[in-house]
């Protein structure tokens, strides 16, 4: 099950609940109808006006990069329906994906733009998430539909030229050994190491956490046949490993992360809904919740620290919230409006009020 398949379903009931409840669901739902100016974010606005803003990660000199899937392009194409294939469905293409640098005054500067960008009727794909690491940059590139086979990939940049240096397409890899058992599918998610230098992936497509060395290529970790959905990954100091999910089908509750230790599950964090990223700051865990889903449907998400308790709020009431980052000042960043539900809606990052 695709993670960006599902947000069609969130998308739809974003726009029932705010429907259905008006203003209830929150002040960000009245500005993406254009009900008025943006209400206070929970925190400082660091960049905005971006065309769905997916992960965020900060580079060895401080500075925020930020991963815009754009908003698609003046391309049309018409291919079979993701819902329906017997259907036609219309993708309007471009190249308005772009990598942003946000330095520490706020100056936002598009390192790598032109970022293929594919806009359908209910998402748009393209670039997910930018992750550096010495000397690279990785770059995850999460696709749908027809272009799936072709647009699931990991790809290496030199940090300082940008020159490709490798491509990892994870797309062979699932049709060669599908270890979820289920259908054909894959849309790379997130990236974290281990100590050794091994690569761990997770395919919320192919619903398995996949590992990655130059020697051995890529290998599976393991596989959900439940349609979790893995959606992101962090590897603990002592080697343990934590592992957040979606959860299939968007149902209230079925988010959770996983911690994986001696190749075992440890424990669950459950009770969770759609968690999206996850950030492990020493032994604090911190789960972005795309949405919080109510008796009205789905509303505004958050972001929460996660331990044996429960899900403590750190920061509320936020419209589409994708990924966390800690900036070397030591606060929190997060993604928001990664979804646009509404026509003209744009998102940004946004710097946490210290807890």
């Amino acid at each position: 099950m695709k993670f960006l398949s599902i947000t069609r379903n969130l998308k739809l009931g974003l726009v029932v609940a705010v429907a259905a409840a008006g203003l209830s669901i929150g002040q960000h739902a009245a500005f993406a109808q254009g009900g008025g100016e943006m209400p206070p974010l929970p925190g400082d606005l660091v960049v905005g006006d971006l065309q769905s803003p997916r992960g965020v990660a900060f580079d060895a000199a401080g500075n925020l990069l930020v991963a815009v899937a754009g908003n698609g392009g003046s391309t049309e194409l018409t291919v079979p329906s993701t819902e329906d294939p017997t259907k036609p469905m219309t993708i309007k293409a471009g190249l308005s994906g772009v990598l942003l640098s946000v330095d520490k005054d706020g100056k936002a500067t598009p390192v790598m733009p032109g970022f293929p960008s594919y806009a359908g009727e209910m998402e748009v794909t393209g670039l997910y998430r930018a992750i550096p690491h010495g000397d690279s940059l990785w770059v995850l590139l999460s696709t749908a539909g027809p272009t799936t086979p072709w647009g699931s990939n990991i790809v290496e940049y030199d940090a300082k030229t940008f020159a490709v240096k490798r491509v990892i397409p994870l797309f062979p890899f699932e049709a060669a050994n599908n270890p979820d058992g289920n259908e054909i599918d894959s849309n790379v998610s997130d990236l974290a190491w281990t100590a050794d230098g091994t690569m761990l992936i997770t395919d919320a497509g192919a619903n398995a956490l996949l590992s990655w060395t130059e020697k051995d290529g890529l290998k599976v970790v393991a596989a959900w046949k439940e349609n979790s959905v893995p959606t992101s990954v962090e590897v603990a100091a002592n080697g343990d490993i934590y592992v957040g999910f979606l959860g299939a089908g968007l149902a209230p509750g079925a988010g959770k992360i996983e911690h994986w230790s001696n190749g075992a599950v440890k424990e669950t964090f459950a009770n969770l809904n759609a968690v999206t990223d996850i950030l492990l700051d020493g032994d604090t865990l911190y789960a972005v919740q795309l949405t919080i889903i109510g008796e009205q449907g789905p509303g505004p998400g958050n972001v929460v620290k996660v331990d044996a308790s429960g899900a403590t709020p750190v920061a509320e009431g936020l419209l589409a919230p994708f990924a966390l980052a800690k900036g070397p000042d030591g606060s929190l960043y997060v993604s928001f409006g990664t979804i646009a539900f509404q026509p003209g809606m744009t998102g940004g990052v946004v710097k946490l009020k210290s807890m």
